[in-house]
């Protein structure tokens, strides 16, 4: 029976009707189980109906419960008219399992979530398509299917976008109250049917390339991110042979940092490898990744022509909005201004620069002034960033003006829904088959819906993410599809911005908080300024800083690259990696000077030895610096040249109050005054003071001797004058002429001797 069964397929599907295979299998490890059956899509083809071809579906539908599974019917349904609206394509993708009359609002529409059910999508059955699976399917196990039909067969009734689903019928061994064709599993996605010529979109295809630009002040990569990314089935050499099938479809983008970063690896490389550094093994796969995105590029260039097709973005892919915010602008200017000619070297080809890729798909206005200012021409934003008060179908992409206080730039607006779709999550075959379906109805409506009068029928697409990594399989189909395809044809990023403006009337949006949210943090951002200020202060001492500062300084801006937004462990490593290589670059030039100087009077001189392990010669400048700082006079000393290698000795006055031992900082200075180094510690003394003391003591012992003698002296007088006033008193015995008694002036017996020259005869001899 089962080997009669298998020939009746085989010969079916030589044929060109259905064909079925029943085989168990454990289920795939990430089938996405709606229900009791999963549907699993491994080929539906042709990409693009013609009406002579047939639709092609093949898959496998897989039991996810513990029960066999009894009477299993396969067959496809389809919508009976066309999608008109977007928002039809969103329910389609959200129908739950089950669809009955329940119809969802406006916001789970805009979500994206779905009521538990509303009408099926695909309400007509292709009766033509049923296969019946004889055998049961048991519990994990799955049945593969071929279903094979004429589109002529098909109930087409007019161009458009059609629903198509997958449907599994059956019962489940041993359920109760379950009918035997009860529905089991659905894998609802969509069917462009476009027979007749229709006025195309005008696709542009945005194709970045850029990486997380982990590579130190040195050129040592930190990780191996970006050396596997360009090796053989590595992310960016896929984006790259991808681009290359289609190069006039795609608009190539660069990062200026991925392009340096490649060129070095081919000249040879270092890589840091469980702490340690080692010699890169990659040179080789970069040289072939240069070498294939430069033939890409030629082969995108018009014949006859030397028009250069490669945009560059800011070097690094610089986070513009946090820099600014931070108080760096240069930073900014540096990295727009930079971009170009640093990639023109790389390449040996003319690049086009003044493009900004504004991360989250927008831009405040401080930040759009700057980069203007910078010479930024082409920001390119989401479409929901300025969008169209005109709400019909594609408004929201193309290309806007936008103003800036330096004038008018170009807005490039990618379109939202279909942007997002190419990095959509895949978790298998069958997610990448059906997001492709998805992108391919997205622009059918798009084409159905566009009023024909519309200025523009561009239709800008491109990840939200540059550092995106597509499915291969999903990305090569719609770029073929581009082209192939009736309602869709490529159209060059620099036709579009040679068109005239669409003149939709538009509303700028806020910067808002998600955005802003979403920037480097600003922790982050004053530990990248810190060590920014540290290498101008290093910078400005060196006689001649080529070949340091512009290391550090492109080193610092891969450090401020928006790509640590979704990597700030790998950004924080990196900064810190290049702030502790510049500190050990500063360290060379230091001050030997330590110990106790000790002055003979309150004033002297500090020798200071300065030494520069350079390989230059440098001029710094010294002050000495005490705590607190009313004890210290010093003036700074400005301009001593040191050579490369050598040792210079200086002398610098000071002046010390106090007679404590002072500690002083000998603090080496940028030529503006600044601080820069660690510098040293001295002690300084003074012995002036000491002596001042000792005089001091000396005086004060000389006083006290003083007020001593005089004090003894004065007790000896009192004594004495004491003992004279006892002895003339007229009641004394050893008085008996009372020659102590008080003398009466006025007694006229007194007689009156002049004592006090002998020569003087008395009055009455005169």
């Amino acid at each position: 029976m089962h080997v009669a069964l298998a020939a009746v397929i085989a010969v079916i599907s030589l044929l060109g009707g259905i064909g079925v295979t029943t085989t168990t299998f454990a289920p795939p490890a990430h089938a996405d189980a709606v229900g009791p059956v999963t549907v699993v899509i491994d080929r539906l083809t042709p990409v693009v109906p013609r009406p002579d071809g047939r639709l092609r579906v093949e898959g496998r539908v897989v039991n996810t419960t513990s029960n066999a599974m009894d009477d299993v019917v396969i067959r496809l349904r389809l919508s009976s008219e066309p999608v008109t609206r977007r928002t039809q394509i969103t329910r389609v993708r959200q129908s739950p399992l089950d669809t009955e009359n329940q119809e969802p609002t406006p916001e789970q529409l805009d979500q994206r979530t779905a009521p538990d059910s509303w009408p099926e999508p695909a309400d007509a059955i292709v009766e033509e398509t049923q296969i019946n699976i004889d055998e049961a399917i048991s519990p994990r196990g799955q049945a593969a299917f071929a279903i094979r039909i004429p589109f002529e067969d098909l109930p087409l009734a007019e161009p458009g976008v059609y629903a198509l689903a997958i449907e599994v019928l059956g019962s489940r061994r041993g359920a109760t109250g379950e009918a035997t064709d009860e529905r089991q599993g659905m894998l609802r996605t969509f069917l462009p049917w476009f027979p007749e010529p229709v006025t195309p979109l005008q696709m542009v295809w945005l194709w970045p390339l850029a990486d997380w630009p982990a590579q130190n002040a040195d050129g040592v990569f930190l990780d191996s991110q970006t050396p596997d990314a360009i090796a053989p089935g590595g992310r960016l050499t896929s984006l790259v042979e991808t681009g290359a099938r289609q190069p006039r479809s795609v608009n190539w983008i660069a990062d200026p940092a991925l392009l340096q970063s490649v060129q070095d690896m081919s000249d040879g490389y270092q890589i840091l490898r469980g702490g340690q550094v080692v010699v890169g093994d990659r040179s080789d796969e970069a040289t072939a990744w240069l070498s294939s995105l430069t033939d890409a590029l030629n082969d995108a260039r018009p014949p006859t022509t030397t028009s250069p097709v490669l945009r560059v973005l800011p070097y690094a892919d610089i986070d513009a909005s946090a820099v600014n915010r931070a108080g760096m602008p240069t930073d900014v200017v540096r990295a727009v201004t930079s971009s170009a000619p640093l990639s023109s070297v790389t390449l040996d080809q003319q690049v086009i620069g003044g493009t900004y890729w504004a991360p989250f798909g927008r831009i405040d206005p401080e930040t759009a002034d700057l980069v203007a200012s910078a010479g930024v021409r082409t920001i390119i934003l989401s479409g929901r960033a300025i969008p169209a008060r005109d709400a019909y179908a594609g408004a929201n992409t193309g290309r806007a003006v936008l103003s800036t206080s330096v004038g008018a730039v170009q807005a490039v607006l990618r379109e939202p829904r279909m942007s997002a779709l190419l990095t959509e999550p895949q978790r298998n075959r069958s997610d990448a088959i059906e997001i492709r379906q998805a992108f391919l109805a997205e622009s059918g409506v798009l084409a159905g819906t566009i009023p024909e009068d519309a200025a523009s029928r561009a239709v800008v697409v491109g990840p939200d993410d540059i550092r995106w990594d597509p499915s291969g399989t999903v990305v090569n189909a719609l770029l073929k599809a581009t082209v192939t395809a009736p309602w869709m044809k490529p159209l060059t990023l620099t036709d579009l911005l040679d068109e005239p403006v669409n003149p939709l009337r538009r509303d700028r949006r806020d910067y808002g908080k998600q955005a802003k949210a979403a920037e480097l943090p600003d922790a982050y951002m004053q530990d990248v300024r810190r060590t920014s200020d540290e290498l101008a202060a290093f910078t400005s001492v060196l006689d001649n800083p080529i070949g340091i500062s512009d290391t550090y300084a492109a080193a610092l801006l891969r450090a401020e690259s928006s790509a640590w937004r979704s990597e700030p462990t790998v950004g924080a490593s990196l900064l810190n990696n290049i702030s502790t290589q510049l500190s050990e670059q500063v360290a060379q030039i230091g001050v030997l000077s330590e110990g106790t100087v000790t002055f003979s009077g309150d004033s002297g001189r500090v020798p200071i030895t300065i030494e520069n392990s350079l390989d230059r010669t440098v001029t710094v400048g010294v002050q000495l610096r005490a705590s607190p700082a009313i004890r210290l006079e010093s003036e700074p000393l400005q301009g001593i040249q040191v050579e490369p290698g050598k040792k210079v000795s200086v002398d610098i006055e000071a002046r010390v109050v106090g007679g404590n031992t002072l500690p002083v900082r000998v603090q080496l200075l940028t030529p503006d005054g600044t601080a820069f180094g660690e510098g040293a510690r001295i002690d300084v003394a003074s012995t002036a003071y000491a002596r001042a003391a000792a005089w001091v003591v000396i005086v004060a012992f000389i006083a006290i001797v003083i007020f001593v003698v005089i004090g003894v002296a004065r007790r000896i007088r009192l004594a004495s004058t004491s003992g004279s006033s006892n002895s003339g008193d007229s009641d004394d015995p050893s008085d008996p002429d009372n020659s102590n008694d008080p003398i009466d002036p006025n007694d006229p017996n007194r007689s009156t001797t002049n004592t006090s020259d002998p020569s003087t005869p008395p009055t009455g001899e005169r």
